[in-house]
């Protein structure tokens, strides 16, 4: 009876017992303003009107706006994200979760509360995941008119490519570090609010020079997807949470399989839940910020316009007819960010905290490589095509390059040692091997 007595109270204890990645099972340490990249060029002169809000919100524990100018006057500046590890983690290959907070492209902070930015960060570090709290370039071109401040659409849309470009720096920074900060390459995921939800679903879809928005193109010229930061690791994460997201071009879909959330309120009228121009209060939300005295710097209200854009139900619909397993949280009428309605937001944590879990009990997603060319005999694709091995040779130099000649990984590789093309985004690209004849390959996701 004893023993009985015994192995069923450390039954009842083992079932009670914190799960990794599910409960809470450790403190946190947070290291803050760890940059991941430098020397990004961004907007420099603010207008009159973001100055006086700037200010207000200074001394009034308001959110600053940034409004700028023009796009000529430039500076250099380092982009930064807070690290949330769980203490005491013996854990080496453990997921990562980049959280990116909204503010319409023009305000928010990594250390956002409201967005639950930090909750997010400190309550995944305490289940065991790696998290990160990330800034990007804030900012909008807006001139005043006939007393009016006005936001084009072009500039707009320039705003949020920046940030496209950011949110693909920090997925290299983190996965270039993975050894360090003892994560899974192949294991980083996204948690999106808002307009960190759209750079979020960027991130995942856009893979083509050629989808780039054409407003990037005008001068100054903004750069490729890559511009700025670590160079030769992939710049795509592994899934995302999109909470009231949308993305500039629903072809940009295309055939990507990776896990998806969608969470939207179907009344949004901020980040639209089917498609339409983002933001339309956005004039009411900024002419509430602008203090009684921005009005003496020459404007009395606000022109906005915004580009199209398609919300979660049109990218559910592309999805689904794609039969690409995904997951949806859509609610009638709710509007923009409904956290604070009844509560919503625990259920919507728990929507995500779910997805995340549930995507640590599934195997890694990683990119499949397709060999287009036959093999030289020196060189051996390794299982599922996510790798080469060389039979023969020492300190044989190899480089891949993508169709326009950019380097994206290089180093040496000795018989029977493994190259892993894990870290390599979507798209086509050259291996090369001393020695050996050039094979042309794809990466399909």
């Amino acid at each position: 009876m004893k023993k009985i007595a015994l192995f069923l109270a450390s039954a009842v204890a083992f079932a009670g017992a914190a799960e990794r990645y599910k409960d809470r099972m450790f403190d946190v340490s947070v290291k803050r303003d760890v940059i991941y990249a430098s020397n990004v060029k961004h907007l420099k002169t603010l207008n009159s009107i973001s100055t006086a809000i700037i200010t207000y919100a200074v001394l009034n524990d308001g959110m600053p706006v940034y409004l700028f100018d023009n796009e000529t006057d430039l500076k250099e500046v380092s982009l930064k994200m807070d690290i949330y590890q769980p203490k005491n983690d013996t854990e080496k290959k453990r997921p990562a979760v980049l959280v990116m907070h909204g503010g319409a492209f023009a305000a928010g902070s990594k250390n956002d509360y409201d967005q639950h930015t930090v909750t997010y960060c400190d309550s995944l570090a305490a289940r065991g995941f790696v998290t990160a709290a990330v800034e990007y370039r804030l900012g909008i071109t807006a001139v005043i008119k006939d007393k009016a401040l006005t936001i084009d659409s072009l500039d707009f849309s320039r705003t949020v490519y920046r940030g496209i470009q950011d949110i693909r720096a920090a997925v290299r920074y983190v996965r270039s570090n993975a050894d360090e900060l003892g994560i899974d390459p192949n294991r980083i995921y996204l948690i999106g609010n808002s307009a960190g939800a759209i750079l979020s679903l960027e991130n995942i879809y856009m893979d083509k020079e050629s989808e780039i928005p054409p407003a990037a193109k005008n001068a100054p010229d903004l750069g490729g997807l890559d511009a700025y930061g670590v160079q030769g690791y992939g710049s795509q994460a592994n899934a995302v949470a999109a909470l009231w997201g949308a993305v500039h071009d629903p072809k940009i879909i295309e055939d990507v399989k990776k896990p998806v959330l969608l969470v939207h309120g179907k009344a949004d009228s901020t980040v639209v839940f089917k498609t339409g121009r983002p933001l339309s209060n956005i004039a009411a939300v900024l002419e509430n910020l602008m203090p009684a005295t921005a009005a003496s710097v020459g404007a009395l209200a606000f022109h906005v316009a915004t580009p199209t854009l398609y919300g979660s139900y049109v990218i559910d619909s592309v999805l689904t007819a794609n039969n690409v397993e995904h997951d949806t949280y859509f609610v009638d009428g709710q509007p923009h960010e409904f956290y604070d309605y009844e509560d919503y937001d625990v259920k919507v944590q728990k929507k995500v905290f779910d997805f995340l879990y549930d995507l640590t009990q599934k195997p890694a997603s990683a990119d499949r490589i397709v060999v287009a060319l036959v093999k030289p005999s020196a060189l051996r694709m390794g299982e599922n095509n996510m790798s080469f091995t060389v039979s023969k040779g020492s300190d044989l130099a190899y480089a891949v390059t993508d169709l326009r000649g950019r380097m994206v990984k290089n180093g040496v590789v000795s018989a029977g040692e493994t190259v892993d093309f894990a870290d390599l985004e979507r798209g086509v690209y050259v291996l090369r091997v001393k020695g050996e004849r050039a094979i042309r390959f794809g990466i399909s996701r």
